[in-house]
């Protein structure tokens, strides 16, 4: 295992990733576009917000009840990134939940300056919602996210349009890889190949969201 330079302070779960490997369900799980709601959830539950569930129709009862609340979902489509902090702030206000999600910074930013923001915010204890954005259809259908092992070894799956947790930072000489966490699944991936990706996407769709705590509210 590969040695983290910016971690979460405690052990990130989200769930377990044996609730979801019966056979297709993780991908039926991302084609109904829940994975906003799951980040959102994921990041409520690693600050105490949310209880954490000991079973997977406990999970996915907090994510239905979440849904209904208010984090709603174009079917097929999901929850566009441009929309998506008002939406979670929507939602984190009318639940009483002192997080907010701000707009953050995109993907083509300079990759250190957002490898900083990234460590800045998990020093902080922040999982990072982010976002590799929808691919122009047509032109960039074939652009993709490669995924790695926690060992950063090669994986035959990749990421598009879709939302993940930051969980980690590691620094690997030059190489700068992001910790990612989605349904209960821990993978890797290397930020200049998110900032690559995010060419391919619709402007400032591919980002990384800013997580704060509204000071003052009960």
């Amino acid at each position: 295992m590969h040695k983290e330079s910016y971690s979460l302070k405690k052990k990130y779960s989200a769930g377990s990733q044996m609730w979801f490997s019966e056979e297709n369900t993780f991908d039926k799980n991302l084609r109904r576009s829940g994975c906003g709601v799951i980040a959102l959830h994921d990041l409520a539950q690693y600050k105490g917000y949310i209880k954490q569930p000991k079973e997977r129709d406990d999970y996915m009862e907090q994510v239905r009840k979440m849904k209904r609340g208010g984090m709603y979902i174009v079917p097929r489509l999901g929850i566009a990134p441009y929309y998506y902090p008002l939406l979670c702030d929507q939602y984190l206000i009318r639940h009483g939940v002192n997080l907010r999600v701000g707009w953050g910074h995109s993907a083509r930013n300079q990759l250190k300056k957002k490898a900083a923001d990234i460590k800045a915010l998990l020093e902080q204890d922040y999982p990072v919602i982010f976002a590799a954005g929808p691919r122009i259809p047509f032109l960039f259908k074939d652009k993709v996210i490669p995924m790695y092992t926690e060992d950063l070894k090669p994986m035959k799956q990749t990421v598009k349009s879709h939302y993940m947790t930051a969980i980690a930072v590691i620094e690997e000489g030059d190489e700068i890889w992001i910790k990612a966490a989605s349904w209960g699944y821990i993978y890797c991936m290397k930020l200049k190949d998110i900032v690559s990706y995010s060419k391919y996407t619709y402007p400032l769709t591919t980002r990384f969201y800013k997580i704060y705590e509204k000071k003052g509210r009960k």
